[in-house]
């Protein structure tokens, strides 16, 4: 993300904040404004809107795979900069990102160019959460290139792999353990934190990493790495109300679980090189965001880091780290009666209760 674009949506924040009590008055005879419901003196639910979300965030990606104590490769995509589209209704959420052109044109040349799309979909169940997440990355460069007696370009100091594609598929659930605490409110517009708490988040993953490279112009040419992971985490997350519109939250815990992957790659010496194992992993995950919630105006900044892998260093593994940071910005509007036809023909049929 650029410094100008930062700036420009600080500004855009800062503006909207100083015309929030403008708002405020205009709502005052809102036909949707009675719409928000109270659920408890510490969560205000709006819920029964519907909410428009947008949002620019940059991410940092890397992948170690070790094959053995004597060669591994650490690939990671050239830093994106991402741009979101999604809504929020009743239990249901839905996300689309990308990575524009406008918005990558000061990539680093000579880590190649990257780029991303992700298509996520949520549903909120009571003090659950079932997310799933279909993503793709395209572009990599070897941050070890260093290690290898050639690199890809005569001129570059890495070694880049435009066709390196990893298709990622995540499926998540969530436990919130305090009725009191509001997650839907640490990223999003649906809820309301109105006093500070606390709360254990037990989330369970599923997550299937396919790595593909068809290029036969590099060192490591028709490599496929497949990853399986199956983890536990259990953060524990804050939310501190700075005042009736503004709060700011953390979220921070360890992971368990366990990796199956099978790799098949030619090396540097055009060798074959099998891996496939089943190990445990650990981890850790952290969470910071910092909201703000008008009457149908709802803007925030958030970021993620997670990393896990194998604890043992001389053995085959894969280790994966991921971060993020995104400011967002968001509006609620009275939702159209086909929407609310819709999600009650669901819940009709469905035969767990969403709402």
């Amino acid at each position: 993300m650029t410094w100008i674009q930062i700036h420009f949506y600080l500004v855009a924040l800062a503006v909207l904040f100083f015309v929030s009590p403008l708002e405020a008055v205009s709502q005052e005879n809102s036909p949707h404004a009675n719409k928000a419901t109270s659920d408890s003196n510490y969560i205000t639910k709006l819920d029964t809107m519907l909410h428009l979300q947008s949002w620019v965030s940059a991410n940092w990606t890397k992948f170690t795979i070790v094959y053995d104590k004597d060669f591994k490769l650490v690939l990671a995509p050239n830093e994106t900069n991402n741009l979101s589209f999604g809504l929020s209704y009743r239990y249901l959420d839905l996300g689309i990102s990308f990575s524009p052109n406008f918005m990558n044109t000061d990539q680093d040349d000579k880590k190649g160019k990257s780029e991303q799309f992700s298509f996520k979909t949520g549903f909120s169940i009571h003090r659950f959460n079932l997310s799933f997440d279909l993503s793709s990355v395209k572009g990599f460069y070897l941050k070890n290139s260093s290690e290898f007696s050639r690199t890809a370009l005569p001129d570059s100091p890495y070694r880049i792999f435009p066709d390196l594609t990893i298709g990622y598929f995540s499926t998540l659930i969530r436990y919130n353990t305090n009725s009191n605490f509001s997650t839907a409110a640490l990223t999003g517009g649906t809820q309301i934190q109105q006093r500070s708490a606390l709360t254990i988040l037990p989330t369970f993953q599923l997550a299937t990493y396919r790595f593909r490279n068809q290029s036969n112009t590099s060192g490591v040419q028709n490599e496929s790495t497949y990853s399986t992971d199956l983890n536990l985490v259990l953060p524990v997350a804050g939310t501190l109300v700075l005042s009736p519109k503004f709060s700011a939250s953390l979220g921070a815990g360890p992971s368990l679980g366990v990796d199956f992957f099978k790799s098949v790659a030619v090396n540097d010496s055009n060798k074959l090189v099998l891996s496939k194992g089943t190990k445990l992993t650990t981890g850790y995950s952290l969470q910071t965001a910092i909201s703000y919630h008008g009457k149908n105006f709802f803007a925030g900044a958030e970021s993620r880091l997670r990393g896990y892998g194998h604890k043992i260093e001389d053995i085959s593994r894969l280790v994966k780290q991921y971060a993020y940071f995104q400011v967002y910005v968001g509006w609620r509007l009275q939702a159209p009666v086909f929407a609310k036809k819709s999600l009650d023909w669901v819940n009709k049929i469905s035969p767990v209760e969403f709402d």
